[in-house]
């Protein structure tokens, strides 16, 4: 029984290393663990990019992007509407609590 287990593990650590020595000799450029890292530079202008379009959605004034997102904040103040909005959705019950605005 152990030398089952032996010879299983011999023949999968010759495998691995088979396949690392393929992998090896086709890819001339990098180790196969750089490929989950990114460059500083690209990096950095993943996050300017993503700063740059932050506020984009919205105006300067800090206003909500979408009339739902107000109507949403002001319900969300009142535990009935906030409550009712649960069960009816959050249109009826604005509706219903402060009238077609």
């Amino acid at each position: 029984m152990k030398s089952l287990v032996l010879l299983t593990l011999l023949a999968l650590l010759t495998l691995g290393l088979c396949r690392r020595a393929a992998d090896g000799s086709a890819s001339s450029q990098d180790s196969p663990g750089s490929e989950a890292f990114v460059s500083r530079r690209a990096s950095a202008e993943l996050v300017r990019r993503q700063k740059r379009n932050y506020g984009s959605g919205s105006s300067v004034s800090g206003t909500p992007r979408d009339a739902l997102e107000a109507k949403r904040e002001v319900c969300e103040l009142n535990p009935d509407c906030d409550e009712l909005a649960d069960q009816i959705g959050l249109q009826e019950a604005y509706r219903r609590y402060y009238g077609l605005v």
